[in-house]
């Protein structure tokens, strides 16, 4: 299954994520990590793994990364094997060291 390139963040400023869980990855350094989106955007029929984020709004369940972009997140978090695929991609491709599931920091009662 290939990997996509998405449109520039000019093209699609937001898009809408479900299925989504939220993963930190380790580098090489120790302090070098980051958090990452990882799920499927419905409108595209495709999986995604988001470029960094650089702050959540709890109320408005709304990430933004670092590219500047900003993920609604729709419904609970959730597993989508299109995204996991991906993600699995994006790891080698990154040259992840580690990585661990931080969803739960994310998630709010309903």
């Amino acid at each position: 299954m290939p990997i996509f390139a998405i449109a520039p963040v000019h093209e699609e400023p937001e898009e809408t994520i479900m299925h989504w869980s939220i993963r930190e990855v380790l580098f090489d350094a120790p302090n070098d990590k980051s958090r990452h989106l990882v799920g499927y955007i419905s409108r595209q029929g495709k999986g995604r793994v988001t470029s960094a984020i650089e702050s959540f709004d709890r109320d408005h369940r709304r990430i933004t990364t670092r590219s500047g972009r900003v993920y609604r997140l729709e419904g609970s978090s959730g597993f989508d094997p299109d995204a996991e695929y991906v993600w699995t991609q994006w790891k080698v491709m990154n040259h992840v060291k580690g990585e661990a599931d931080v969803t739960d920091y994310y998630c709010w009662l309903n």
